[in-house]
């Protein structure tokens, strides 16, 4: 007798920490560009070129300056926009380019020395009474800031617009903390700060070294905002090369009584590139080789505490996180994407032999992982909540937008988006009976027929589905031209669902499923239909 058994789409993400036979009926085997989402699990949005042939490859940093009182852009984020308000930088060793406009043509606005990793640029917004001003610091280039109108390189001296105290090309870092600039020495242990509210002028050391239990320099500070806001519950979070994080609170660090350590932790050593950390709501995201950790729980006993209790943002992909972060912290490229619009924190992993456009993702609704691929990413940066991507090929992208994968700059369409599914296995509560899988059927909502390749995986063994999915792009008829009855009209979300025919027999199954659809697709369920046979 056929029976049907219909499963939710899986939620919950990637379980990579349980046994195969241990996991949730919500949990995945696999998930690659599915997103875990509080309806489903939806296909990743795809990318564009939005800025093409720098002189110099390897865009290594994307800049954003947005100066007070600049108007955002409206509209839907599946509608492409062509600029960006206020100003966006492309970087790479020869120089810091203009890309506020789409283009092919970057414009050179402040030469850099071409040496490798001058490019490598990080960077803090701060205003003051004078305007507002980008902060950066090159790894090679030291100090540099731009006010809206032209770019400007700090030298050491007393002069107006210099630097005192500490050449500021030995500046690798910089954070603004409570409106003060603060700026890692490169391969030191010290941090330097200015005055509140300026951007150069008499630079005052600051020694973390004494609290550096395992040695190592100091790789970078980060702001910890407790209240997901600028205010009293900001902590200074210096975190050195083999993972020591020490806090302070306060003020004033001239000031004894007004600057007080809350503690110092390790996470295990941490990536090279300054680009590791992220802030997530009213926490602080911190990567290490030991795992994903939130600083709320690294105050509460560090890494192996958090391990431990599962506190850990990445427990349920430790083991290839691990292997991945294990061949690779001493490469450039980790770096955190945090993009609240389409609800993820994505992180990228430096290319090598297992990985190639890779990065991890996190649902920030779910907190379920899956993986994203065929994105290539050298870095990332955000502008009036768009996200953009440095590419090692010498290209900035537009990623999350729009229907189609490597959309070329000035086309219309692309490729489809390329995924896998693959649930986790279910004996539909008969875990004793042998069964005949015969059909499956999954529901999709989209805007365009979802191509796949569906296949059955039976008593935990693992194998692609046959057959490779075709992709027709995403075709819409324009109003007062296409023919009623005739022209398809785009836009409306629909559902599609049809059985498509397996074949195998086990006490256990699940789905595997190869897709190849458009951007914001969203699996809903799975429907299988069954032959129950006798207990064997």
């Amino acid at each position: 007798m056929h029976t049907i058994k219909s499963k939710p789409a899986p939620v919950n993400g990637i379980n990579a920490r349980d046994g195969i036979a241990a996991m949730g009926e919500q949990d995945a085997v696999l998930l690659v560009n599915w997103i875990p989402d509080t309806y489903g699990i939806r296909c990743r949005k795809g990318y564009q070129e939005w800025a093409t042939d720098f002189p110099t490859t390897d865009v290594e940093s994307v800049l954003s300056y947005i100066a007070r009182g600049t108007s955002f852009p409206g509209g839907a984020f599946l509608t492409v926009p062509t600029s960006m308000p206020g100003f966006l930088f492309g970087c790479t060793k020869g120089g810091i380019y203009d890309i506020t406009t789409a283009t092919a043509t970057p414009t050179l606005a402040k030469a850099l020395s071409g040496t490798t990793n001058a490019g490598w640029i990080q960077s803090a917004m701060l205003a003051n009474t004078a305007g507002h001003f980008l902060l950066c610091t090159s790894e090679i280039d030291g100090y540099l800031y731009f006010d809206g109108t032209v770019w400007t390189t700090v030298t050491l001296g007393g002069g107006a617009g210099q630097v005192s105290g500490k050449d500021p090309a030995t500046f690798v870092q910089v954070l603004v903390h409570k409106k003060r600039a603060w700026f890692v020495e490169r391969n030191s242990t010290s941090a330097w700060y200015l005055a509140a509210d300026a951007i150069t002028g008499a630079a005052t050391e600051f020694p973390f070294g004494s609290q550096f239990k395992k040695g190592g320099h100091l790789s970078y500070l980060a702001k910890w905002t407790v209240d997901a806001g600028e205010g009293i519950d900001d902590f200074l979070v210096a975190v050195s090369s083999m993972g020591d994080v020490v806090v302070y609170k306060g003020t004033d660090p001239a000031v004894a009584a007004n600057w007080l350590l809350v503690g110092t932790w390790n996470i295990g050593q941490v990536p090279i590139g300054r680009r590791a950390y992220a802030q997530l709501g009213g926490d602080l995201v911190l990567i290490s080789a030991d795992g994903i950790f939130p600083m709320s729980y690294v105050t509460r006993g560090g890494s192996d505490s958090l391990m431990l209790s599962g506190q850990e943002y990445a427990s349920m992909i430790r083991q290839p996180l691990a292997e991945d972060l294990g061949s690779t912290y001493t490469s450039r490229g980790w770096d955190i994407l945090i993009h609240p619009k389409e609800r993820v924190m994505c992180i990228n992993v430096p290319n090598y032999s297992n990985r190639v456009d890779f990065q991890y993702c996190m649902s920030t609704s779910k907190k379920g992982w899956c993986y994203l691929e065929d994105i290539p990413v050298y870095c990332y940066g955000t502008s009036a909540g768009y996200a953009f991507a440095g590419t090692k090929d010498g290209r900035v992208l537009l990623i999350f937008s729009g229907y189609f994968d490597d959309l070329q700059l000035g086309a219309n369409s692309g490729n489809g988006i390329r995924g896998a599914i693959v649930p986790a296995f279910s004996s539909f509560e008969a875990p004793t009976v042998d069964k005949l899988f015969t059909l499956i059927r999954p529901t999709f909502q989209s805007v365009d027929t979802p191509n796949i390749a569906l296949g059955i995986n039976v008593d935990y063994e693992l194998s692609e589905p046959l057959g490779t999915p075709s992709f027709t792009p995403l075709t819409q008829d324009v109003w007062d031209t296409g023919l009623w009855d005739t022209a398809v009209w785009g836009g409306a979300t629909r559902i599609f669902k049809e059985w498509q025919g397996v074949g195998g027999v086990g006490f256990v199954g699940a789905a595997s499923i190869s897709t190849l659809c458009v951007g914001d697709t969203t699996l809903v369920s799975l429907d299988y239909m069954i032959e129950g046979g006798g207990v064997v």
